[in-house]
Formats: C-alpha cells, sequence, structure tokens
C-alpha cells in the first residue's frame, strides 16, 4: 500500500488527485474509497491506496482513509 495525502478533489465530479509519500500525483474517483463518502472527502486527508491502470492511465484504486499519526 502507498500512503498519500489528497491532493485537490472535485465533488461535483466525484474525482480528484491524491499525492504518495514519494511526491507522485495519482488520478483517483470517488468510487474507490472504501471507508469514507464523497462527501466527507477533504484536501489533506490522509490515505492508503494501490495502483490499478486505468482507461486513461494509472489510477488509485482501494483507497483506504486513515487516521492522523499526531
Amino acid at each position: 500500500m502507498i500512503k498519500g495525502k489528497v491532493n485537490n478533489f472535485n465533488p461535483e465530479h466525484d474525482f480528484g488527485f491524491l499525492k504518495g509519500q514519494d511526491k507522485n500525483k495519482v488520478f483517483f474517483h470517488a468510487s474507490s474509497v472504501t471507508n469514507k463518502k464523497a462527501d466527507d472527502i477533504n484536501i489533506g486527508d490522509l490515505v492508503e491506496y494501490q495502483i490499478a491502470e486505468g482507461k486513461k492511465g494509472p489510477q488509485a484504486v482501494k483507497i483506504t482513509f486513515i487516521e492522523s499519526d499526531n
């Protein structure tokens, strides 16, 4: 699993980008989130995810929101 944060999110279309600890950004769709509703996704939320090949390139899948370590 890759750890990262929500970099941006468009709630009207339920998609955005995650930024991994490796600083790479990857597309995600809210339908790939396992434990949160699209209405509750916020920029900066911590996540764990996997990468899979989507229709337009790599995208995040099996996204799980995690609690802050702070």
